[in-house]
């Protein structure tokens, strides 16, 4: 059975939510019966040079408003949707992504790896988790990492070994090595990847940034699904096939065999 995949590519006012959520709303409402991956920090737009500066922007998860605008959205079109968001925690921000079933909210993961000034704005995440999704009549282990996880290859790992089958993946991204990189963590986990990046400039008092847009989805045999350039804007779908996943890569080799040692670790690391 095939399901429906897709990304959202647009360019986030900076600084205003409330903008980007109509226009999130817009290209959602086109939508149905798909999971869709939107981009990192896609409310608020992304450079920001402390915390003061985001701290009234940020939402509480999951009684924000962005949540409810998309379990909405969700429950109408049926969708699985995930993503970016800065998330307010007491006194504290992360750099999170959502994930929203036409049931409601399901889960956040918090990002691990902050890049540049994140560190200045954001505390890190500290969990790798999946989520046990029922969508579409298909049942399935997502997993969600957020931008510079990317550059970390333990992460799309820790996330097969944790049995998921798609690693959605909302972006911001301005260095050009990713979107060269996602079919290889494709291929050496042998999932489906989904990057959901920004296009645009944006600029603070003292400092300006261009994100490259090249959103991406690949499959487990490292091929490109999709791939948009650093202009294109709207959402974009595709089909894929999860019973299609073959972790056979020789005669002699079958992935989940030659990572059982590295299972065992995990779960003995986790007692």
């Amino acid at each position: 059975m095939k399901l429906k995949v897709g990304v959202l590519q647009f360019n986030p006012v900076y600084k205003n939510p409330e903008r980007n959520y109509q226009v999130i709303e817009n290209y959602l409402s086109e939508a149905r019966d798909c999971l869709i991956v939107l981009p990192e920090l896609c409310t608020t737009g992304y450079l920001f040079e402390d915390k003061s500066e985001l701290f009234d922007l940020a939402e509480t998860i999951p009684n924000g408003k962005f949540v409810e605008i998309l379990s909405n959205l969700s429950k109408r079109n049926n969708l699985l949707i995930v993503a970016g968001i800065a998330e307010k925690y007491n006194e504290e921000l992360y750099n999170s992504a959502v994930v929203i079933s036409p049931s409601g909210f399901v889960g956040k993961y918090r990002k691990i790896n902050l890049f540049y000034k994140e560190k200045f704005v954001f505390s890190p995440g500290n969990l790798i988790e999946t989520f046990d999704i029922e969508f579409c009549g298909q049942s399935f282990k997502l997993g969600v990492m957020i931008c510079f996880d990317w550059f970390f290859p333990e992460v799309s790992r820790v996330l097969r070994l944790k049995g998921a089958k798609i690693i959605a993946h909302p972006a911001n991204l301005v260095l050009p090595y990713c979107p060269l990189a996602m079919p290889i963590r494709a291929l050496e986990n042998k999932l489906y990847t989904i990057t959901a990046n920004r296009i645009g400039h944006e600029q603070s008092d003292k400092d300006q940034l261009t994100f490259i847009g090249q959103s991406v989805i690949c499959s487990p045999k490292a091929e490109y699904l999709l791939k948009l350039s650093d202009k294109q804007e709207g959402l974009f779908t595709i089909d894929i096939d999860l019973e299609k996943i073959d972790n056979q890569i020789t005669k002699f080799n079958n992935l989940d065999d030659d990572l059982s040692f590295l299972r065992e670790v995990l779960c003995m690391s986790s007692m």
